[in-house]
């Protein structure tokens, strides 16, 4: 009668030992992968909304769409701001009403127009996603999305705010050409100011041309740094120093872009 033979205990431990190394091996390979394809994602979200962007352009004499027209400095819902937020609720402290209530604004202006909704969430974000954000579109609560949209934000006095017609900044001597119109939201304050795409590390860029070109985020040139938050009159500046730095990437290094001084117009 054959003798049954099976495994040892030595060469069970060796085969586990194997699978150990592999699984140590692929995991990486594997986060790698989906962190990639997360990225392509995002930037085909920003794609879509460029070509969007530019239909309601077409649509509308040239212009993009906006929020409403500011009620002071710091109305950070209005047209002058750049912003993620879609939709303008009711306010939540009657101490502070809000002077723009159940009102589209930012993106929001591209909404009713999209059949596919989900393109103005990033599949990373840290904050904010489509389940969440959507139902609260038309309701008293504010709604955000993924992407910093420009508006009218740092756009020199003699842009229309037509698409064609963006003009330049000049910044010590330096003239930066407007291209940059959106871009992944990233914030470095503590909740419920802090949002990042793609764990803060990399920025997708959406430019005038529909053109998508991703960005190392380094030393944090595209996010909202956690100490602006103690003053938020600094605000307003720190993100029009993000949108020159988007500007000057679609013709050189992010990091070379010319500084705005806080005490800047913003």
């Amino acid at each position: 009668m054959a003798r049954k033979t099976g495994f040892t205990l030595v060469e069970l431990l060796v085969v586990i030992a194997v699978i150990a190394t592999l699984a140590g091996l692929l995991l990486p390979v594997l986060s790698s992968a989906r962190a990639a394809g997360r990225l392509t994602v995002c930037a085909s979200n920003l794609r879509q909304i460029g070509l969007a962007l530019h239909a309601y352009a077409h649509t509308n004499r040239g212009f993009l769409p906006r929020g409403p027209e500011p009620a002071h400095p710091f109305d950070f819902a209005a047209s002058a701001t750049a912003t993620n937020q879609l939709w303008i609720g009711a306010g939540a402290n009657p101490d502070y009403p809000t002077p723009h209530p159940l009102q589209y604004t930012g993106l929001g202006g591209l909404i009713a127009e999209t059949l596919e909704r989900r393109i103005y969430f990033c599949p990373t974000d840290s904050n904010y996603n489509l389940d969440q954000e959507l139902p609260k579109i038309g309701s008293a609560a504010d709604a955000y999305g993924s992407y910093l949209y420009r508006q009218l934000d740092q756009l020199p006095p003699e842009a229309a705010g037509q698409l064609d017609q963006l003009g330049s900044n000049e910044i010590d001597g330096q003239v930066v050409k407007v291209e940059a119109l959106a871009l992944d939201m990233n914030s470095l304050g503590q909740p419920p100011f802090h949002q990042t795409n793609h764990e803060g590390r990399v920025v997708n860029v959406l430019f005038r041309d529909t053109s998508v070109r991703k960005f190392q985020n380094e030393h944090n040139i595209f996010a909202i740094p956690a100490d602006a938050f103690a003053d938020f009159t600094r605000i307003p500046t720190t993100i029009d120093q993000i949108l020159i730095s988007a500007d000057y990437a679609y013709v050189g290094r992010p990091a070379d872009a010319p500084r705005l001084t806080q005490d800047a117009e913003p």
